[in-house]
């Protein structure tokens, strides 16, 4: 960790002795150059040609492909790559590369780097604290292209002292647009040799799914992460893509819903988006669709005749239109299509399909109404703000909450990755402000969750939500990339233990010092106040029904206070802010629990969690 701040320092640094010497005196962006035609398949890289890359942040001499620095994909240090799936193509400090370097082992400055000064040539990989997460993207066309394998090798060339645990992630997307998709067979958990080594070789061999086949562009990713500790230079060498078809066009299809969710006894229109064979050319086309994870036809017909829900006959576009039965649960589905044609052949595809039934936000309020908020919005100083996800009180002249309280078990809990989405909240009462999601930018404060991403991720939507900048508040990073993130974590864990949880937090107070230095009392030209406490309070239950009568006198509360500001120690556990929920009423005037028994209630909300 330490040498990566000192990377993030030497970059300015190097950014610094450009601008004097070229007497500007203007933020330093790069000028880059790319080759971005999507190369022809069998693709090869191996950079033996050291006049591909000459001048710092120019790619043009190099086909097809092109490096990011990644560093506003992530704030934090050892993410797993895996999970970072948005688009880095315009990250502040990227696209660009360090040239002609011969110095991996002392090259402080992290990034992508083209190493030609060494016995075997290569660009190479290396987070810092300004790279968060590097990557380098490779523009693919497969047009008649089938069977793509994609193969490279990973190369640790750093043999330096340093000792990281450090991973990449192989990703792909059709077209230039929208998140990645991650592929976990090319996933290396450390592609480093540990210290004084630049020896270790990682083969990398992955075959595409086949939704990548008989695409113009496909963009693959290769992507580590800036890690805990010192950051190692791992080459990407050797590329060899791989694949068959030479021009012959494949019969194929993609799948669709839309919406891609819905609840029971609502409509999708499902489509597959057929691509017929050329050689010879498909005549009689079929499709049918397996519905029934949903107790439908598994052989359902699907339609290009303009009925069923189909807009336009003849266009190869095979629709039905679904109605999810009533009885139909909760979960992601997936529907396999059948492709067949006249001439023997077939192919598959499949469609999700996200069943949701509306959730009730009284969910969230069984266990009471800690400040009697009210959605009348008279009283704009305690607005309930009720969502599926959360239900709130909202403060319009704060702009934050006075608290968020939120249920969590495992119905809420799955593998929707995160969404980033942070967004102003239209559902306030016309004429407030809405907090807008660069309103903290340069404060020096996180847009800090009350609701966490992790605790909603059983859908796209679920997720989405948390990024309302009405469930956020400006916080600390130590504090938020701290204990509260590890007590947010903890409270996941007790969830796979078998347990549900009624979670309440907040801020409380004015005035916290974020990473600028100094106590900052607002942020947002005034409109939102930073607080000067976080604060969370937390009844945890073992799974089962009518919750509020299975509370008593030994059930578990946890409460915790944590101040606000940068001194709290990023690493400090978060049992170190243990508190009880009584003081956490003192200090914010709010009754919690308030349904349940009194007598246990008392109990329960004096005691100080020691678990």
């Amino acid at each position: 960790m330490s040498r990566n701040m000192t990377k993030r320092s030497m970059a300015l640094l190097c950014f610094g002795s450009l601008l004097l010497s070229s007497g500007i005196f203007s933020f330093w962006t790069p000028v880059t150059h790319a080759n971005l035609v999507a190369q022809t398949i069998p693709f090869t890289q191996n950079w033996t040609n050291t006049t591909l890359i000459t001048v710092d942040n120019d790619w043009n001499g190099v086909p097809g492909i092109i490096g990011y620095f990644g560093d506003t994909l992530t704030a934090a240090t050892g993410v797993d790559p895996q999970t970072i799936l948005a688009d880095g193509s315009t990250t502040p400090l990227g696209p660009g590369v360090w040239a002609n370097r011969n110095d991996p082992d002392t090259f402080l400055s992290g990034g992508v780097g083209e190493f030609d000064g060494i016995a075997n040539p290569s660009i190479a990989l290396n987070g810092s604290g300004t790279a968060d997460a590097p990557h380098v993207v490779i523009n693919l066309n497969a047009s008649g292209t089938t069977a793509i394998n994609v193969a490279y090798n990973l190369r640790d060339i750093d043999a330096s002292t340093d000792n990281s645990i450090q991973p990449y992630a192989l990703q792909y997307r059709i077209g230039n647009t929208g998140n990645y998709t991650n592929l976990p067979a090319g996933f290396v958990a450390d592609a480093s040799g540990g210290p004084s080594q630049a020896t270790l070789v990682t083969p990398v061999s992955v075959a595409l799914p086949m939704s990548c086949e008989n695409q113009p562009l496909v963009q693959l990713r290769i992507l580590t992460t800036n890690a805990v500790g010192n950051d190692e230079w791992v080459a990407i060498d050797d590329i060899n893509i791989t694949g068959t078809g030479g021009g012959t066009t494949l019969l194929s299809g993609t799948g669709m819903a839309t919406p891609s969710m819905v609840g029971p006894g609502q409509n999708s229109l499902l489509t597959v988006s057929v691509t017929p064979a050329s050689s010879p050319p498909s005549t009689g086309i079929a499709v049918s669709t397996d519905l029934s994870t949903i107790g439908l036809s598994p052989t359902q017909p699907m339609f290009d005749n303009g009925t069923n829900g189909d807009v336009t006959p003849g266009d190869n576009i095979f629709s039905y239109l679904v109605t999810v039965p009533l009885g139909a649960t909760n979960g992601n589905r997936s529907f396999l299509s059948t492709i067949t044609d006249a001439q023997m052949r077939s192919a598959t595809t499949s469609i999700a399909l996200n069943v949701s039934a509306p959730r009730d936000p009284t969910e969230h309020m069984v266990m009471g109404n800690p400040s009697d908020a009210t959605t009348d919005p008279n009283h704009p100083e305690n607005y309930l703000l009720p969502k599926a996800q959360y239900v709130m009180s909202y403060h319009r002249d704060r702009g934050i909450p006075n608290w968020v309280s939120w249920h969590l078990d495992t119905t809420w809990i799955g593998d929707t990755p995160r969404q980033d989405d942070f967004r102003n909240d239209p559902s306030l009462p016309a004429g407030w402000y809405q907090v807008q999601s660069n309103d903290y930018s340069g404060s020096g404060f996180d847009r800090g969750h009350h609701t966490p991403s992790g605790d909603r991720t059983s859908s796209v939507p679920d997720n989405s939500a948390t990024f309302f900048m009405t469930n956020m508040m400006p916080q600390a990073p130590a504090n938020n990339q701290g204990p509260w993130e590890e007590l947010e974590s903890y409270c996941r864990t007790l969830v796979t233990q078998g347990n549900e949880l009624y979670i309440i937090a907040g801020g409380a107070g004015q005035g916290g010092t974020g990473s600028n230095g100094g106590v900052t009392n607002t942020v947002a030209a005034g409109h939102v106040v930073v607080p000067a406490y976080t604060w969370k309070v937390i009844i945890v239950l073992p799974v089962g029904a009518n919750d509020v009568d299975r509370v008593f006198k030994t059930t578990r509360t946890i409460a915790v206070i944590m101040p606000n500001n940068q001194n709290i120690g990023i690493n400090t556990p978060w049992r170190n802010f243990r508190t009880s929920v009584d003081r956490v009423e003192s200090m914010t005037g709010l009754n919690f629990f308030s349904n349940v028994r009194p007598m246990v209630q008392n109990i329960i909300e004096h005691r100080i969690d020691t678990q």
